[in-house]
Parts: C-alpha cells; sequence; structure tokens
C-alpha cells in the first residue's frame, strides 16, 4: 500500500501544470540537528502559479517539495551512542507558503506542507508514512532571477502513529534562474 501511495504521490507531483512563472528553489541542510541521528538533506522546491486566497490571511502559493536524506557511515550523526549504520530517507509534498516582504530584497516565507515520509536501511523511523512540515525561510534577494537564505523545519505526525519523534532542520536556499 505505502508503495502505490508513494508512485501515485510523485505520479500527482510530475503532472502538476507547471508553467514559465513556476519557480525552482534548492536547498542543502542537516537533517535532525537536535538529535543523535542526522543527515545531509537535499531539497528541491517548486514554488507553482497557482494561488489561493484564505480567508483573512491572504494570498498563499501551492508548493511541491521532493526531499533527501542521506548519511553514509554516520558522516553526520552525533552523541555518545553513535552506532555504525547508514541512513537514508525520503520526504515527497505538497502545500502552501505566503512570502512577505520585510523590505525591497529581503522576505518571509512561512509554510506548511503534508508529505509522505519513508526511511530506507537504517534511516530515522518518523512513527508514520504520513508527515507534517511547518518551514520558516528567510530570503535575501540578489537579483530579480537570484535568491539567497536560510531555511529552518520541523516535520512530525502530530501523534497519528505510534511514535512521533520529528526532526528539526536547519537549510541553506538558493536560487538562480538561467
Amino acid at each position: 500500500m505505502r508503495i502505490f501511495l508513494k508512485f501515485f504521490f510523485v505520479l500527482f507531483l510530475l503532472s502538476s501544470t507547471s508553467n514559465a512563472n513556476d519557480q525552482l528553489y534548492y536547498k542543502i541542510g542537516y537533517f535532525d540537528y537536535k538529535h543523535e541521528t542526522g543527515g545531509l538533506l537535499l531539497n528541491v522546491k517548486k514554488v507553482s502559479n497557482n494561488t489561493y486566497n484564505i480567508l483573512s490571511l491572504g494570498e498563499f502559493a501551492q508548493i511541491y517539495e521532493f526531499t533527501s536524506i542521506i548519511d553514509k557511515e554516520n558522516q553526520f550523526s552525533r552523541g555518545h551512542k553513535r552506532k555504525k549504520r547508514e541512513e537514508y530517507a525520503i520526504y515527497l509534498s505538497s502545500g502552501l507558503q505566503k512570502t512577505i516582504a520585510l523590505s525591497k530584497n529581503v522576505s518571509l516565507v512561512p509554510s506548511f506542507s503534508l508529505g509522505l515520509y519513508e526511511s530506507f536501511d537504517q534511516g530515522k523511523d518518523m512513527g508514520f508514512p504520513i508527515e507534517f512540515k511547518s518551514e520558516l525561510e528567510l530570503n535575501l534577494h540578489l537579483s530579480r532571477d537570484s535568491m539567497l537564505g536560510v531555511t529552518f523545519h520541523h516535520i512530525s505526525n502530530a501523534d497519528i502513529g505510534d511514535k512521533n519523534p520529528g526532526s528539526d532542520s536547519i537549510l541553506i536556499n538558493f536560487k538562480k534562474n538561467f
């Protein structure tokens, strides 16, 4: 059943309408930096041209994300009880984000998304395949086509699984249109 859901979700992501106004962001960072498990986190975020007006909160853009987490030979794990293991995981999600301009070149971007998480080998068991992600980005717009920023996000299953260890990650994000 899990494989079917992931396959359906990936097809949904790939078949979503794309146009020239869609934007791609790339992020790299440290997954689960607060716990003994850890990993190199690579993320691709697509901000679509689809917007939704939510009550008095304003316009939100629809987002799609693919995240991979890798820790080969515990290069990113820490703590006294480090075990010799290799950790791999993926997280596919979709949600909404709002861009708040703090100045001409600086923006704050909160977002919330729902996704599917799967660990492989000895990757972190998050307790349930459905995970929620809340995220906050602070971006510096270097030009119309490029941006550099920092992101913090938390992923957890909101206690709908048999356990809910959660994860906190910090990333550097960038965008460059060629």
